[in-house]
């Protein structure tokens, strides 16, 4: 077994195999900043931190000034049983942003990314399935911010490019 797994690393060497990591932003620094509290910003955030990506508390002194508009969620019934009872519901995640660079200058107007996860319902476990939501609505914060976090690195990739 040993050898088996020492076999596959070297194979796996030879062949250039890496890990793919954490895509570079292109960013020196960044600025976030929230209407209202916002746990997408918060998660923005925390995936920078550790990066050579360097938060700024001042707007000015940041490269791209980046604004959560808004954030809010909302649960729906997506299906029903034949007896009217609910089968799952359909969670949203609706997340608004701009960008700016230093000057003000927009480099995103306004944009809204919406997430959404199907969760189904249970009568049976209604403190598992709330918490599920929970969950899923984590996940979904996390999701917004690295879509954001793409589009900035996007935008920043085309403009170096531009240049």
């Amino acid at each position: 077994m040993r050898g088996l797994l020492l076999s596959s690393l070297l194979l796996l060497s030879a062949c250039g195999f890496q890990l793919r990591g954490e895509a570079t932003m292109g960013l020196k620094s960044l600025h976030v900043s929230a209407e209202s509290p916002s746990s997408v910003a918060t998660e923005v955030r925390r995936r920078l931190s550790g990066t050579p990506v360097k938060l700024e508390t001042d707007a000015r002194k940041a490269e791209v000034q980046l604004r959560i508009l808004s954030e809010s969620t909302d649960k729906t019934i997506q299906t029903l049983t034949g007896a009217g009872r609910v089968f799952d519901y359909v969670l949203r995640l609706t997340v608004g942003f701009r960008a700016a660079d230093a000057a003000g200058n927009p480099l995103v107007e306004p944009t809204t990314i919406e997430v959404r996860r199907i969760i189904s319902y249970s009568e049976t476990a209604p403190l598992a399935k709330e918490a599920e939501e929970l969950l899923l609505f984590e996940d979904m914060r996390q999701e917004a911010a690295e879509q954001i976090l793409r589009r900035l690195a996007v935008l920043r990739a085309s403009g170096a490019a531009a240049k």
